[in-house]
């Protein structure tokens, strides 16, 4: 495989700390360790793609007497996913906030509260002047890469809504932000591009000053300052309330110290960053990640949505999981096992991959394995895709009994196109194709594939990774379609000897094993221990490389959240930091760890 022709993950140089939140309106990926907001975005069904907003867009302000002292926060959570970041200064106590528009009765509006606290713990009052200020920079479309693209700023204060609000005009409304101060703040105008809410006070010992602003992010003016005003009179308690209540029933829990917090941080960034809803048109999308710490944010991977994102959505919130997996799968229609699409359907880099084909016939087999509910396979865009599934598959068949695929489960392209562990995959999709009522042929048409899997990519040495029209062996491998994963799809047994040779293979021969104190394989995609080899390893209980619950949940990883790979020794992400997806697949493979979970038909239940 020439290396001209492979796309690469390029290597992270920002390992800076970030704490993300958001909801699926609106996501806040770069809260830094100061409680500064670097950026926020929203996914447009009409730009196709994430359009972010950049800059110091809110910074905490803090003056005590003459004195600014420089925040240096230490951060923890509310329910793996609200972000607080404290500190103890000589001046009193300092705590700063974000609390995204979360539950059932006042959640999911395009919005979010910031809040800094001040404590006086000296035994002196002090003079705190105490607010929010920021700077709105530019603003940039994702599909992969950020095109900066050229606008005017309108900035209006609105007496009407009591907001001061934003917006980027390139000719027509782009995005708007708007900046409602909570109690007692007095708000200006700033420069043409920012903002600024302060207020002070005289504050006995043992008192606090508390400093809130409201949020809201919209299409144009009136929308986000009606949002702004909106939470405004839910107010910060309330929407800290209702969203500790919508995750702490979404929450799982294991038991296990350590494992609780990672995996909950994990199964929400998934939640809130691998899907969205459009800012304007309210549909339901997917998408490998809109973090912009992501090298390819804002578009659709169909393996990566139905494969490793939708198990841990659909553990979260199941309803939400039927709504966004009948919206992608109309929305990708025929192009749904091309490279990447963009977010509303489309090729945005084409190349057949067999994996991306069927996976969202397996994600479907989990929804109704899940819930019960066999009325999604009348969906119009499931009924359609569960007749074009079979005739595609049919066009890559080759003479050797198996499908070809034209690129690799690491979208590169391949010389061997008879995958293996593609081709397990596939007779899985048609088992579920016959049971839900496919033409006969199908259930015979899987074991015919698992036996000509075994007659030509089984060997005394082990499985091979792919075979050629020649039956020529490859040996490789690829952890994001692992051949650890064999026993599980049902290819073979656990105690297939062909299978333990491969197992013991991938640590002691294989060319991208990596040894460390945070182990595991990789690929030349990405040359370092993968958050997919780990994934492996948590849902097929394999222990070679020590207990895989253990590494992930101390291994530092992106900030916590899962990455496409880390450094061997310190566990500190390597490529693909802010890639949702993965955090999904680690998430629920964490989980069907501790729930014994170690085969496709298995249960994977939230108790």
């Amino acid at each position: 495989m020439s290396t001209d022709l492979t796309t690469f993950a390029p290597t992270v140089t920002d390992t800076a700390s970030y704490h993300p939140t958001g909801n699926l309106l609106v996501a806040l990926p770069e809260i830094d360790d100061q409680g500064c907001l670097r950026s926020l975005n929203v996914v447009s069904h009409t730009h196709r793609g994430v359009i972010e907003a950049r800059g110091n867009l809110l910074t905490p302000v803090l003056q005590i007497g003459d004195r600014a002292p420089k925040l240096e926060l230490a951060w923890g959570r509310e329910n793996a996913w609200i972000p607080q970041g404290f500190a103890d200064t000589v001046d009193g106590h300092v705590q700063v906030r974000f609390i995204p528009s979360l539950g059932q009765r006042y959640g999911n509006d395009a919005g979010f509260c910031a809040q800094l606290t001040y404590r006086n713990t000296t035994n002196s009052p002090q003079n705190v002047r105490l607010g929010w200020q920021g700077q709105w920079e530019e603003v940039a479309i994702r599909q992969f890469r950020p095109t900066t693209i050229s606008v005017e700023f309108s900035a209006v204060d609105d007496a009407w809504m009591g907001t001061r609000c934003l917006t980027a005009l390139a000719p027509t409304p782009i995005m708007a932000i708007a900046w409602r101060g909570g109690p007692g703040l007095t708000q200006r105008a700033g420069n043409d591009h920012g903002w600024d809410l302060d207020k002070a006070a005289t504050v006995a010992p043992g008192e606090t000053l508390q400093a809130e602003v409201f949020i809201g992010v919209g299409t144009e003016m009136d929308g986000a300052s009606a949002c702004a005003l909106h939470l405004r009179r839910v107010g910060a308690d309330t929407l800290r309330a209702s969203a500790n209540e919508w995750l702490a029933q979404r929450s799982l829990v294991t038991g296990q110290d350590g494992v609780d917090q990672r995996l909950n941080l994990n199964l929400f960034f998934n939640y809130f960053y691998a899907q969205a809803t459009t800012i304007d048109s309210a549909q339901p999308v997917m998408l490998t990640s809109r973090s912009p710490r992501y090298y390819v944010s804002g578009a659709l991977w169909s393996r990566d949505a139905f494969m490793w994102s939708f198990p841990a959505i659909l553990l979260t919130d199941a309803t939400r999981a039927r709504e966004v997996l009948v919206e992608t799968i109309g929305a990708a229609g025929q192009d749904i096992a091309h490279h990447a699409l963009y977010i509303t359907g489309g090729r945005l880099y084409p190349g057949f991959e067999l994996d991306e084909l069927v996976a969202p016939i397996i994600a479907l087999g989990r929804y109704i394995a899940h819930t019960q509910d066999d009325t999604v396979l009348h969906e119009p865009a499931i009924a359609n895709l569960r007749k074009w599934v079979p005739h595609e598959l049919e066009l890559w068949r080759g003479d050797n009994g198996l499908y070809a695929t034209f690129l690799l489960p690491t979208d590169d392209p391949t010389t061997h196109p008879y995958v293996t562990t593609n081709n397990a995959l596939a007779a899985v999709a048609l088992d579920l194709l016959a049971q839900w009522g496919g033409p006969g042929h199908l259930a015979e048409r899987a074991a015919d594939v698992r036996h000509h899997l075994h007659q030509r990519c089984r060997t005394p040495q082990g499985w091979a990774w792919a075979v050629d029209d020649a039956g020529t062996h490859q040996w490789r491998e690829e952890p994001p379609l692992s051949l650890r994963t064999l026993a599980y799809w049902g290819a073979c047994d656990e105690d297939d000897s062909a299978f333990q040779a491969t197992l013991r293979w991938l640590i002691t021969d294989y060319d991208h094993h990596y040894d460390g104190a945070f182990p595991g394989a990789g690929a030349p995609h990405f040359p370092a221990p993968s958050g997919f080899d780990l994934a492996n390893r948590l849902v097929t209980g394999n222990t070679d490389l020590g207990e895989p619950l253990a590494q992930f949940s101390t291994a530092p990883l992106d900030n916590g959240i899962g990455c496409e790979s880390w450094d061997p020794d310190t566990g500190v992400v390597h490529t693909g930091a802010g890639m949702a997806s993965m955090a999904g697949f680690l998430a629920w493979t964490a989980w069907a760890a501790h729930q014994g979970h170690r085969h496709w038909q298995d249960p994977l239940r939230r108790s």
